[in-house]
C-alpha cells in the first residue's frame, strides 16, 4: 500500500499554522523596563539593529512559506537581537529605506506573512500607547520618516496599527 501525497491545501494550511506564530515571535518587542521620559531621538536603533531589521524583512519578503520554516531559528535569533527597540524606531528603519519599503509591500501581499508581522508589531505599539509613550513621539517619528503628522495622527488616536502601516506603505508610492 502506498501513501498518497498530502493534498496541497492541507500542506498550505499546515505551513500557515506554523509560519504565522514564527513571524509574530520575530517582531515582538518584549519589555525591558521603564525607560522614563526618553525623547524619540534618544530611543536606540544602532547600525547593528538596522542590519537585523533589514535581514529579517528581506528574508520574509524573498522567501516562501516552506523556506521560512527552515529559517525560523535564524529569524528568531535576529528577532531576539532587536527586542530592545521601540516599535516606532523599528518602523522608521523600514520606512526610511526604499528597499525595505519594497520588502514591506511584499510581506503585506502575503496574507499569512502580513498577519504574522502585525501580530508581532501591533501589541508592541498598543503597549507603548497604553504607557503614554507612543503619541508623544508622533511628531518626531513623522519627521524622521518624512511624512506629515496629520497623515498618521488618526491611526495613533484609534490605535489602528494595520492601517498605519498600510498608510505608510501607500504614502511612498
Amino acid at each position: 500500500m502506498h501513501d498518497a501525497p498530502t493534498p496541497a491545501y492541507i500542506q498550505e494550511h499546515a505551513c500557515h499554522s506554523l509560519l504565522k506564530p514564527l513571524i509574530a515571535s520575530i517582531i515582538k518587542f518584549p519589555p525591558e523596563g521603564d525607560k522614563g521620559d526618553v525623547s524619540y531621538k534618544e530611543l536606540v536603533c544602532s547600525t547593528e539593529d538596522t542590519a537585523c531589521i533589514s535581514e529579517i524583512l528581506m528574508i520574509l519578503a524573498e522567501h516562501g512559506k516552506i523556506s521560512l520554516l527552515f529559517k525560523q531559528g535564524h529569524l528568531k535569533q535576529l528577532g531576539a537581537q532587536i527586542n530592545h527597540l521601540h516599535p516606532l524606531k523599528f518602523l522608521s528603519t523600514i520606512f526610511k529605506d526604499p528597499n525595505l519599503r519594497e520588502c514591506m509591500k511584499k510581506v503585506a501581499d502575503d496574507y499569512f506573512k502580513w498577519n504574522g508581522f502585525m501580530e508581532g508589531l501591533a501589541p508592541s505599539l498598543t503597549k507603548e500607547a497604553d504607557k503614554g509613550k507612543l503619541e508623544k513621539h508622533l511628531l518626531d517619528f513623522a519627521e524622521d520618516i518624512g511624512i506629515s503628522p496629520d497623515h498618521i495622527r488618526k491611526y495613533f488616536q484609534n490605535r489602528d496599527w494595520e492601517s498605519l502601516v498600510h498608510s505608510l506603505m501607500s504614502f511612498y508610492d
